[in-house]
């Protein structure tokens, strides 16, 4: 399967790490050189510097073969502008993103090009909730 990750910090770092490790052929694009520039050497990874918004650099990216595009920046507007981006292609990929503010939820939608998304603090919620869940069922 073709990844395109957008945003190369501690998420999308890890995550193209471990879609390669699975087998998947992963590029990450990244907009700061200098993270580019410090970018670890991650076997089948390619990395490429620019804005992910801009669908030019998407297009020397790849997003027209690729399956799915995460867009996991620290920037909910980049995220659903790529979103946005992604849907308009012909092969309209799956589009997953991470939701950085929770206020913003409402708009991670598929009318908005998400088909799926979560904020790290509805999953931790979500952990914790299990864990009361099992707790209380276990006494």
């Amino acid at each position: 399967m073709n990844i395109l990750i957008i945003g190369a910090g501690k998420i999308g770092t890890s995550l193209s790490k471990d879609m390669s490790d699975r087998g998947h052929k992963v590029k990450i694009i990244e907009k700061s050189e200098k993270v580019c520039n410090g970018f670890e050497k991650i076997t089948n990874v390619e990395i490429i510097c620019g804005d992910g918004c801009d669908l030019q650099i998407l297009e020397a990216a790849g997003i027209k073969i690729a399956d799915v595009i995460a867009t996991v920046t620290g920037d909910d507007e980049d995220n659903l502008v790529v979103a946005q981006l992604a849907k308009l292609q012909p092969n309209r990929p799956k589009v997953v993103a991470i939701i950085n503010d929770p206020r913003n939820a409402w708009l991670y939608k598929k009318s908005w090009g998400i088909d799926a998304a979560e904020s790290p603090t509805s999953l931790i919620s979500k952990l914790i909730e299990e864990d009361i869940d099992k707790k209380s069922t276990s006494i």
